[in-house]
Order: structure tokens, then sequence, then C-alpha cells
């Protein structure tokens, strides 16, 4: 059956290639980018505060400094480098300019770009680029636009309502996901400096179908990617600073969906100012941010244990988040992983365990890795993923990242008493093609800084294969580990001080290299502890903790 799904959605992805292509050429016609320029602006009618934009700026992104260099070498970058290229065309970097000392270089890098780009070009006129370009020019007047003379002045407002007119045009081409919550904003922003009111009612109605759409009712993104609740709380807040600062109409959809995303964002936040690593999720140090929202009077707190099927325990300096979530539906699986009942664990600011990370703008293979349960500090079977990923290239090119098969959580269950946090949860990622239902327990000690874990794999039908388990935990980079002389146990040495201890009753751990993935487009090296056995029997069981000793 699904080999049969697999055959047709190729045949449909190479007619929609062949159509993609030709769609390209028409976007590149000259006939095409004159139907763009709508009309011919003379003025802004709002100027929005520099220092909103600025918050889409974290504190570990890399922004393109200006040289001396000539303006046309400034778009010598390789577009294989898709993080520094996305950077570069999006413009987000002349927020961290110096006014002073910027403003004729800036006009003469986007004089250049306009010379090289004006027209469509596959990549650079990718949407969710554009949009942040289009934010980021009218954010930063005073470098990009002020003082200029009356020939440039036309070519930048030319400029932006082609830019604009695009992303009004095919915003409908565009998934339900961050990068149509960035191009509403975007459109929106064009609206009301332009006055278009066509861009600006769009921008609003489209904004407001997404807020239906891509949030659940807690106003978790639907993709379950923690990264995503930091990109959609940015844009969300952005426009309503653009409305309340341009005297528009703030809707009650807004108000609402950034009060929930707001709760998610608040779950999610830990002492170390970085998200786990679920789902797509990447590292990003939202300090400034947090920074940001305090100085604009917004306040998000959140004392549930749990989100989305997501659980988080905080005791003291202790924070321990677990995924006890299905997979989304495959309109919104672009970047999950299969890290079904993987947990991270954070002490005193600084992260313990955690998982690999997700390879965003790594090579396809890397990316592919990231995904695999084997890249989450959760038990696997066989060296196989709780789900199966389509890999087909051409249909992945098309339709994005899809699943064929996934696993679904059973069971769950949240409690405490006087003396313990305590989480239970299975998931069936395994019985289809093992016979096998796993099933994740973790008790935190209230009186003692001590984790105690079990895992068990119950057997619901034969299978003829052999079978073997590995439970991995991975190591926070830069995170000294030794293993004991009796082999069951691991010291795990951390940078502030802090000695733990991890013990397994049944079995001896092993350590391995192992690579992190959280950076982005860094690959680091860091450590991986695991525990593998024989699935010989209906019912087994391994137990394991993990204890502060120093």
């Amino acid at each position: 059956m699904h080999s049969l799904k697999s055959i047709k959605l190729y045949f449909f992805s190479i007619l929609k290639l062949s159509l993609l292509s030709f769609r390209n050429y028409y976007l590149s016609s000259s006939f095409y980018n004159k139907k763009l320029i709508s009309f011919i602006p003379d003025r802004f009618f709002y100027s929005p505060s520099a220092h909103l934009c600025a918050s889409l700026i974290t504190t570990n992104s890399d922004f393109y400094k200006i040289t001396n260099q000539s303006t046309d070498l400034f778009w010598d970058t390789d577009i294989k480098d898709i993080q520094k290229f996305e950077n570069l065309h999006g413009f987000l970097w002349l927020t961290k300019l110096d006014r002073k000392n910027s403003k004729i270089i800036t006009k003469d890098i986007i004089n250049s770009w306009i010379d090289s780009f004006s027209n469509f070009t596959p990549k650079i006129w990718d949407m969710e680029i554009m949009a942040r370009r289009i934010i980021s020019w009218v954010s930063n007047t005073d470098i990009t636009l002020d003082d200029s003379d009356r020939i440039y002045k036309k070519k930048f407002y030319i400029s932006l309502v082609k830019q604009g007119n695009f992303i009004l045009k095919n915003l409908k081409n565009i998934s339900y996901n961050p990068d149509r919550i960035t191009c509403c904003a975007a459109i929106i922003l064009y609206g009301i400096v332009f006055e278009n009111n066509l861009s600006f009612k769009t921008g609003v109605k489209e904004l407001e179908k997404i807020s239906k759409s891509f949030f659940d009712e807690n106003g978790f993104p639907k993709s379950r990617n923690p990264e995503e609740v930091f990109i959609c709380i940015k844009y969300l807040i952005l426009v309503r600073e653009w409305l309340k600062e341009s005297q528009n109409h703030i809707p009650d959809f807004l108000n609402e969906i950034i009060s929930k995303c707001g709760n998610c964002y608040a779950i999610l936040s830990s002492s170390n100012n970085q998200f786990p690593l679920f789902n797509g999720a990447t590292e990003i140090n939202y300090r400034d941010y947090d920074i940001f929202l305090k100085n604009l009077k917004y306040k998000f707190v959140n004392k549930n244990n749990e989100i989305s099927n997501f659980i988080k325990i905080k005791k003291k300096k202790i924070e321990f988040f677990m995924d006890c979530g299905n997979p989304p539906s495959n309109s919104y699986v672009k970047n999950y992983q299969a890290g079904c009942l993987a947990f991270e664990l954070i002490s005193n600011k600084q992260k313990i365990i955690c998982n690999t990370g997700y390879g965003k703008y790594l090579p396809p293979k890397l990316s592919l890795l990231s995904r695999s349960t084997a890249a989450h500090s959760t038990l696997y079977i066989n060296n196989t993923s709780s789900c199966v990923f389509q890999k087909n290239k051409f249909i992945n090119k098309i339709y994005g990242n899809s699943l064929i098969e996934k696993h679904k959580v059973i069971s769950k269950n949240y409690m405490e008493d006087k003396n313990f946090y305590s989480i239970s949860a299975s998931q069936n990622g395994y019985e289809k093609r093992f016979g096998y239902i796993h099933t994740r327990s973790i008790k935190i000690s209230k009186n003692d800084d001590k984790i105690l874990g079990k895992d068990e794999l119950k057997k619901t039908k034969n299978c003829s294969k052999f079978l073997v388990y590995f439970i991995r935990f991975h190591i926070y980079p830069n995170t000294r580990i030794v293993k004991t002389k009796a082999g069951n146990s691991i010291l795990i040495s951390l940078s502030n001080g802090e000695g733990w201890l991890m013990q397994c009753k049944q079995n001896n751990f092993e350590i391995e290299k192992n690579i992190f993935l959280g950076n982005k487009n860094k690959i680091i090296n860091n450590e991986s502890v695991f525990i593998s056995g024989d699935i010989n029997k209906d019912i087994i069981l391994i137990e394991w903790d993990i204890e502060r000793v120093s």
C-alpha cells in the first residue's frame, strides 16, 4: 500500500517539478515583473521604530559585516552556505550596523541589490527571505532611505512595491507554517507604510486564518517544534506593536493567539535561556528577547507541568523536559524528528542530557540522521526509528518531508505526590514491525536530586527477526564523562562544578563518540552513553537512574 502511494507521489512530483520550471520561467519574464509595479509611491505614511525589528535578531545570529569591498562583490556568497545566504539577502543585519557611519555604504549596498535582483530570481526571491527583507528595509529607514536623492528613492520604493505585490500574489502557495506568518507580517507592514488597503486587509485576514489553523487549542504550533513557538511569538508581537504604533485597530484574534503562544513560550523557557531540542528545534539564546518583552511590558507565565504533550518538571535548580506526543500530520512534519519519549535534563543552568538537535542547514544525509530516534535520548530497536520517513528526494522536494509510518502514544500519565513527580507514557512505533510496545516511566525525587528511569518492552505479537534494543543518552558538548571500573555506572562532571552519577542495574554502559547538531549549521563533537541488550522475552525491563553526587 505504501509502495503504491509512493509511486503515485513520485509521478506527481515529476509533473509538479516540470510545472514549477515553467512557473519560474514566467515569473522571470519582463511582462510579469512589470505587472508587479501596481503604483509608484513617493513617501512612507509610517516608519516603524527600528528597535522593534531588532527583536528578530538573536544573540547568536550571524549578520553580514560591511567592509570596503565593492558592493557588487557583496553578493558573492555561495548558495550552498544556506544560512549565510539567507541572512545576507534577508537584511536583518541592518539593525546591528553603526547608525552614524553606515548610511552611505548601506544605500550603496541596497542600490547594488536592486540593480542585480530587481526582477524575480529563484532563491533570492524566496518569500520568507523577501518578507524579512521588506521588514528590514522599512524598519531601518534612517540608514536605508533618509537623506537619499530622488532617483534612489524611486528605485527603493518600486523595489518594495514589487516585492510586496509578489508576496501578496503568491501567499496562497506557502504552507501554513511560520514562513506564512512572516509573509503576513511583511504585507501588513507594506500595507501600513504605503496606505495600501488591499495589502493590509489581506495580511490581517490571512494572519487570522493561520492563527486558527496552524496552532492547537493551547497556542502551540501543530508542528510540535519548540523553536517555531519562538519564531511565531516574535512576528505576532511585531505585528501588534506596528498596529499600536501606527494607531491601527488591534484585532481580538491577535491578542488571543499572542496570549496562548506566550504561555507556550513560558513553559518551554529554561534557566539556560534555550529551548529543548525536540522536533526540529535548534539552539537559540532568547535572553535578549526576554529583555525586549520586559521593556514592552509583555509578561508570560505558565506554572503548569504540561502543554501539548510536552511535560516539564522544574524542581529548584533542576529542569526536566520530555516529549510524550504523537507526530503531527504530514502538513506539519517538515522538520519533525522521531524522538518520542526522549528527554532533556538541565541542572543549575547547564544541560546534562540532551538530544542531538536538528541539522537544518547541514547536508541532507546529516539532516536525515538528526531526524532518527537514535539521535535522541530514548529507546530504539534494531537501529530503526519509531517513525518511517519518506526518503525519495523528488517527493520531498515537492511535498516536503513526510512520514510513511507513524508511531502513536497509546497511554500517558503525569502525577505527583509528596515524594515524587512521576511520568509514564507508552508508544507503539515498534509494534507493527517487531511486535513490542515501549513504555518509559520517570520518577523525579522531591527530596533528592535524583531521576529514576524505567524502560519496558512488552511483547504483543511474534516476530521472527533477531531483535536488539538500545537506550541512548546524549551528553551535552563540553561535558566530561568517565565509565567506572564496574562498567554499570558513568560519572558526569559539569563545568559548573556539579558531579552526577548515572547507573543501571541490569546492563553495563558503553560510551561512544558522537556529534551535536543543535547549532544549525555547525557540527560539534560530543559523546553519548548507551545501554543495549537482546530482546528475547515477553517483557524486557531496564532500570536506570541519574543522581547528583556533588
